[in-house]
């Protein structure tokens, strides 16, 4: 949820929800409901926070700011607040890690499951007063050091960038039909997916040398093991497009930002994150 200024990122819920004076109950500061990873699925992963958890946080929040300065206000507070959301990866990696060569129907059937969570999410966001949902969609993870380093050539895994684009697809559609239903909702899907490929296909013009093996790691590509202290240290991370086996590196975070927040269709539809924000309607 967004409210906060400043070119910090907001602090994780469980950092502030206890603080009496917490400026987020008040609606004056956004918050991370997913600072230790985000799912779809209730299920995915152990250290993920599941949308359903997010939901119920942010339902206490809403609570909180009712109660201390009034429903209307609350509405006109959260009403004007930016919701963002980026998950959908990790539940994808924990499809694959347990069934690495899914059949299509199979493949469907997850993506139609993951699709119809989501849209239940935001919804349920909607009643509590959410209206503008930001959201980023799932890059081309098939292409991360890690899943490269399981192939024998080191090629991209097809499967996870299949999963990808499907949940991609049925999020937009999702958002479009939302949006039609619930009057008020407006949202912009920033695509990540777009601008990886982007600065893959084009590492130089963008100020990238290194595509396909992280800056930090270990193994093949530097993708068999995290960043730790004992791992590989690339001379320069700003060269490489990625930090370590999965996450990207600070410059192309920063060129995802700027594409997203005010860049063509190609990058954030129907509109992008700026005119999001600036929409007071």
């Amino acid at each position: 949820m967004g409210g906060a200024r400043g070119r910090r990122s907001p602090p994780p819920f469980l950092a502030v929800a206890n603080k009496t004076s917490n400026p987020l109950f008040r609606g004056l500061q956004g918050t991370n409901f997913a600072s230790a990873g985000s799912g779809i699925l209730d299920s995915t992963g152990q250290s993920i926070i599941p949308m359903s958890k997010q939901v119920e946080q942010f339902a206490t929040v809403q609570r909180n700011i009712s109660a201390r300065i009034s429903p209307q206000a609350a509405d006109s507070v959260l009403s004007r607040s930016l919701f963002l959301i980026s998950t959908g990866g990790n539940d994808i990696f924990a499809f694959f890690s347990a069934n690495s060569t899914p059949s299509s129907a199979e493949m469907q059937r997850f993506v139609d499951n993951l699709v119809s969570l989501y849209t239940n999410h935001v919804k349920d966001l909607y009643v509590l007063g959410a209206r503008k949902f930001a959201v980023i969609d799932v890059p081309p993870i098939g292409c991360c050091p890690y899943p490269r380093s399981l192939h024998p050539l080191g090629a991209c895994i097809d499967v996870l960038n299949e999963l990808a684009r499907g949940l991609n697809k049925g999020v937009k559609d999702a958002m479009h039909g939302l949006s039609v239903s619930f009057n008020g909702l407006k949202y912009s899907i920033g695509s990540s997916h777009a601008v990886v490929q982007s600065i893959m296909k084009h590492p130089q013009r963008l100020g990238f040398k290194e595509v396909t093996t992280a800056c930090c790691g270990s193994g093949k590509f530097n993708g068999e093991s995290g960043c730790t202290p004992n791992a590989t240290l690339c001379d320069n991370r700003h060269d490489y497009l990625f930090w370590d086996l999965l996450h990207p590196t600070h410059a192309t975070s920063k060129i995802a930002a700027a594409a997203i927040y005010n860049g063509p269709l190609r990058f954030a539809a129907p509109i992008n994150f700026k005119q999001l924000v600036d929409d007071q309607h």
